[in-house]
């Protein structure tokens, strides 16, 4: 979701790209902005550029996937979701949504193996361990914004195939937005978190007796004001929501839990650079620590925590142009630990990129796989 009431700091880019010895080192977003005409989205893409300035930690992207189906300049691509094939990793999957048609489904490389016309498709999580049909599969869930509903499908682990729709479930938010998932430590049971921009969130316990999967809405609550990004911890039984324009919530995921309004330290705009609309939010543990990193699309930048008692802001970051094009304006993003490869030996993130390019032309949208060791670096040299 663009901000466009979010505009700062645009006569620092013009005056910035005036210089011509400077022509050379312009990011490909920077070049586009100034391509555009006066028109109220590019005084925002212009802020949000000009915002980009304030950083000087940065990573880079190691791989592409290939573009949605889109055409360029259009909004379409959305949330990512990453599957860990534990029994041979390189054979894992990224799934990412398009709301102008269905999911795509991607492998280690990025490149594009099956893509399911099913709908408007906005955010997306699964969980690996579900029993249906008398096998094991990894269910996923969407909110589609044709139907208004949380769609489910599943991966069949042997074909690594996604399934068309199992089911769809009628929710009462207006306007289905954010989702994640859930599974409690507690029960074991499998749950989905719905959102939407009216600022409901509802909680549903999926369950499956052979082919009939059974969706209880088990709590619902409102929150201040409308969110989207929202992503659980599945050990510590914890939900974050990130509330776009006041910052994350911490919520109890158990559903008998009471909502509390408690927010993650410092991640309050404009507290720490962390800029308003707050998207893509995505947890990385290790043994001892877990790590919180949220996209903040007012600038195009991403904000990193480590989560304890209490929380700590660790920095901001961006990511830079490099072999390929950075990533900016990212709605969605995703992380794992898991080791998948050499090129990502301590896990993988991967992020929407609403503006991508190729040799600084604008093509369709597209997301970015990094590996989680930068982000390793990044805290080490801090």
């Amino acid at each position: 979701m663009r901000n466009i009431a979010k505009i700062a700091l645009v006569f620092g880019v013009f005056i910035l790209s005036c210089k011509p010895e400077l022509e050379n080192n312009k990011s490909s977003i920077q070049k586009y902005w100034e391509s555009l005409d006066s028109s109220s989205f590019s005084v925002y893409l212009g802020g949000a550029v000009a915002e980009q300035n304030k950083f000087t930690h940065y990573i880079t992207a190691d791989i592409e996937t290939d573009a949605v189906a889109s055409a360029p300049k259009v909004d379409a691509a959305d949330d990512p979701a990453i599957w860990v094939n534990t029994q041979n990793p390189a054979n894992s999957l990224v799934l990412g949504t398009n709301k102008k048609g269905g999911i795509h489904v991607y492998n280690m490389e990025g490149k594009e193996l099956q893509y399911l016309p099913v709908g408007c498709m906005n955010n997306i999580d699964l969980r690996d361990g579900f029993k249906y049909n008398n096998q094991e599969v990894v269910l996923v869930a969407a909110t589609n914004c044709t139907l208004n509903t949380i769609s489910l499908f599943y991966i069949d682990k042997n074909t690594l195939k996604l399934s068309d729709t199992i089911l769809n479930i009628k929710t009462t938010v207006d306007l289905v937005y954010g989702l994640c998932m859930y599974k409690s430590p507690v029960t074991n049971s499998f749950y989905i978190f719905v959102n939407g921009e009216g600022a409901d969130v509802e909680q549903w316990k999926i369950s499956s007796e052979n082919e009939a999967i059974n969706a209880n809405l088990t709590r619902s609550f409102k929150v201040s004001s409308r969110p989207e990004g929202m992503v659980a911890d599945d050990i510590e039984k914890v939900l974050y929501i990130g509330v776009e324009e006041e910052g994350i919530l911490k919520v109890n995921a158990e559903p008998e839990s009471v909502f509390e309004n408690i927010w993650v330290t410092g991640s309050n705009p404009p507290e720490n650079n962390i800029s308003s609309d707050i998207e893509g939010l995505g947890i990385y543990k290790t043994a001892e620590k877990t790590y919180l990193i949220a996209s903040s699309q007012g600038n195009f930048s991403y904000a990193l925590f480590e989560i304890g008692n209490p929380d700590k802001f660790i920095t901001s970051f961006i990511i830079k142009d490099a072999q390929m094009d950075g990533v900016e304006e990212t709605d969605g993003l995703d992380i794992v630990n898991f080791p998948l490869s050499d090129k990502f030996p301590k896990g993988m993130m991967v992020f929407h990129d609403g503006f991508n390019f190729r040799n600084d032309t604008i093509q369709a949208q597209n997301f970015k796989y990094i590996s989680w060791e930068k982000i390793e670096k990044l805290i080490n040299g801090l």
